[in-house]
């Protein structure tokens, strides 16, 4: 077979890349492998591969439903350390308020956030991208809510005021029995809030 390039002289290899047929002046050798001189080039100038950093938490979504069981627990296999603690804190004060109906939704809350969570990256290392459950429910609340911003910062305020919380109660200067029969203005203030936020929608 002649030289794809020089067609009055026969062939002696073919480029591994393309498998054009190359004489010996057009043979460029790497290591043991045949190029010729355009794949050769290209492979050069190819950029090379950017490293991608393995994930960090777990990708098994039933394994993370059952220790998302344990408050906490199921974050930390996600990875999501500081969220963790935020699920131990609010349980936690919960349990301490006596609000049984919001433990139990809590908690049950839990698991099939860290079970979503899990089953998303799973997805998303396999080229997948979907919306969760979760992910709606959170969309939905921004739009009702709005979107908060500095969530890192507005997350540690709250951690703080909660930790110092349960420090004053722990020492008697702070009791949750007070806030447990006032916690119901709560919910009177969110629904104020809600009713202006639909003025004003209305009022545009």
């Amino acid at each position: 077979m002649p030289c794809a390039t020089h067609t009055e002289t026969q062939s002696e290899a073919f480029c591994t890349q393309c498998g054009r047929a190359l004489c010996k002046e057009c043979v460029r050798m790497v290591q043991s492998s045949v190029y010729c001189e355009s794949c050769l080039a290209a492979s050069i100038n190819k950029p090379p591969k950017a490293a991608v950093p393995p994930p960090i938490g777990g990708d098994k979504p039933d394994i993370a439903f059952v220790l998302g069981l344990i408050p906490g627990v199921g974050a930390i296999y996600n990875g999501e350390y500081f969220k963790a603690a935020i699920h131990v804190l609010v349980f936690g004060l919960l349990i301490n308020l006596d609000l049984i109906l919001f433990s139990v939704a809590f908690y049950f809350y839990m698991p099939f956030e860290a079970y979503y969570t899990a089953k998303k990256r799973k997805l998303a290392a396999q080229g997948l991208h979907i919306d969760t459950p979760i992910d709606r429910f959170r969309e939905q609340i921004n739009e009702r809510v709005g979107e908060i911003k500095d969530k890192e910062m507005w997350g540690g305020i709250g951690l703080i005021a909660l930790g110092a919380l349960f420090l004053m109660n722990s020492f008697g200067v702070f009791s949750f029995i007070v806030v447990r029969n006032l916690w119901p203005v709560v919910l009177i203030v969110a629904g104020v809030i809600l009713l202006l936020r639909s003025r004003e929608k209305t009022s545009r």
